[in-house]
């Protein structure tokens, strides 16, 4: 019998390219949503800027920090159950709207990986029909990736982006899976392609100072998703890495080890100083 052919599938393995080509499938087939992640990561970028200026203020009201703290040792327990219940609100408040502006980006990546166009609203209400679904399908990829992180965070890095795909997997309506599912689906799919998961976003969130932020990395994982369900169905193999994939990677690592050798340099320096002196 003759061997069997792998269907030819289009493939992009240069991470560059892919965060620029899904860039311009997002904005092409999902206008809104691509104009309503530029606002956030704006807004965040505003946000911090503001946070940066108040902790610089708060520095100098340590008394009256510690003055707050002293007041709550007066708190009965009826006070106590108030502000437990009141900061339970916010956390959960908070995680809703977390898990839908993330709700929104996945499945418009899915959208945009099938060629659909999708507007901001369909990914709105398709988010708010599955929010606690995808709040729990969240809730359990965090706590993968923090118990990875555990065993010296590098497992930790390396199962987030085995995960990466677990949002789109959950609002890929061929798939419907949920929660764990979905994750070991993520997991299925980037297998053989660790380093391009990781560099697609990677290296474009480098290159713009990461003021881009979710956008580029949905605008990755679209272009990614359509190209690892394809060559999924080809049952072909992924072809390897991209150099500048591995530059992306070599980049955090050697500035890493620079700061580590940076305060080393320093402490020896301070610990010099101190012992000539007299």
């Amino acid at each position: 019998t003759s061997p069997k052919h792998t269907p030819k599938v289009e493939y992009e393995n240069n991470p560059f390219f892919i965060a620029s080509n899904g860039l311009t499938l997002f904005f092409n087939l999902a206008k809104s949503v691509a104009i309503f992640l530029l606002v956030l990561s704006l807004l965040s970028i505003v946000l911090n800027m503001f946070s940066n200026a108040g902790e610089k203020d708060g520095m100098k009201s340590e008394a009256q920090i510690k003055q707050v703290i002293d007041s709550f040792s007066g708190y009965s327990l009826e006070h106590w159950l108030t502000v437990g219940g009141i900061a339970l609100i916010i956390v959960v408040t908070v995680m809703l709207i977390s898990a839908l502006i993330n709700g929104i980006a996945a499945h418009a990546s899915v959208q945009v990986a099938k060629g659909k166009k999708v507007t901001l609203a369909e990914s709105f209400h398709a988010t708010l029909d599955h929010i606690w679904e995808f709040v729990w399908l969240r809730i359990v990829v965090n706590v993968k990736i923090f118990l990875w992180t555990l065993l010296f965070i590098v497992p930790g890095v390396i199962m987030s982006v085995r995960y990466s795909l677990a949002n789109q997997v959950f609002f890929d309506e061929n798939k419907t899976l949920r929660g764990n599912a979905a994750v070991k689906e993520s997991i299925r799919l980037t297998r053989g392609a660790w380093l391009t998961t990781f560099a697609a976003p990677a290296l474009f969130n480098l290159v713009t100072l990461g003021i881009l932020g979710q956008l580029v990395t949905q605008s990755a994982l679209a272009v990614l998703y359509k190209q690892y369900t394809a060559m999924d169905k080809a049952g072909g193999v992924k072809p390897a890495a991209h150099m500048l994939s591995w530059v992306t990677l070599f980049i955090p690592i050697i500035a890493f080890i620079l700061l580590i050798m940076m305060a080393i340099a320093l402490i020896v320096a301070v610990i010099a100083i101190t012992t000539v002196s007299p």
